[in-house]
């Protein structure tokens, strides 16, 4: 049986660049894989190395990625005009186990650039809202001018399945402001609520806690990790937690098989 190599590089035309923030933009990549919701593509710049970057969605033969630039690697890519070349492999890692909230409250937690691995899970769940008892997306932004996909907000349901709070106040903004975790105050959370999480550590951590004293069981949440990832294939050990391998294990997990190790001080 022929297994394709997981380090062959790939090659896609970038179509379209959208400028979210300051030092983030998203590609619209035209390239012919299949990807599917919460995977992640090593983003690649010869000569500076590699960096794993999440698709925040695939449609019409193009891939989407938002790249925040922080090193080498993503400031380079964030130099890209449309109609140069992207190099990347992948897709790699699972993805949301949407199908496990069917009939039940289906909550999406972002906070920061988390967004981009959980946009397309929820796009997928609007589409298929009468699978749901209730489908709510809460989205926690550091400041006003740090907010991405702005210009997708309305028809995401702002408002009413889609809420936003800024950590800092700005006379721009006249929506909640506070931690994230103010924004439960305004859900009605089931215990057989199904949840998905993308964000900083501490943000992940805060709001399971706060779940949790409202009955949701760390089996029906799912975290999708952030490590540094090299390989990509299991092999190289950077992004080990516990005896899981973030890039091939991951980045999805159920909070109960990985709290131990997650919730520890030095990870």
């Amino acid at each position: 049986m022929h297994t394709e190599n997981p380090y062959l590089l790939r090659e896609g035309r970038v179509k379209k660049v959208i400028r979210e923030a300051e030092g983030v933009f998203t590609f619209y990549i035209e390239t012919p894989i299949k990807a599917f919701p919460g995977q992640y593509n090593m983003l690649y710049a010869f000569g500076m190395g590699e960096a794993p970057i999440t698709i925040a969605h695939a449609e019409n033969g193009h891939l989407i990625h938002t790249v925040r630039a922080v090193g080498d690697v993503t400031k380079h890519i964030d130099t890209l005009k449309e109609g140069d070349i992207l190099y990347y492999r992948g897709p790699y890692g699972n993805t949301w186990d949407i199908e496990s909230a069917y009939g039940k409250h289906l909550l999406i937690v972002s906070g920061g650039l988390g967004l981009a691995a959980t946009r397309w899970v929820y796009e997928k769940a609007l589409k298929e809202a009468s699978a749901f008892k209730k489908l709510v997306h809460l989205y926690g932004a550091k400041d006003y001018d740090s907010l991405i996909y702005r210009y997708l907000y309305q028809q995401w349901g702002m408002g009413e399945n889609f809420l936003i709070t800024l950590d800092k106040p700005d006379e721009r903004w006249k929506g909640p402001k506070g931690l994230i975790t103010e924004l439960l105050k305004m859900v009605d959370v089931e215990p057989d609520t199904v949840v998905f999480m993308c964000g900083p550590d501490p943000m992940v951590k805060a709001f399971i806690a706060e779940l949790e004293k409202r009955g949701v069981s760390a089996r029906n949440i799912y975290v999708s990790l952030e490590r540094h990832m090299k390989c990509s294939v299991g092999t190289c050990g950077h992004c080990m937690i516990g005896p899981f391998f973030v890039c091939k294990d991951g980045p999805i997990f159920r909070y109960d098989r990985i709290r131990v190790f997650f919730e520890r001080k030095e990870v």
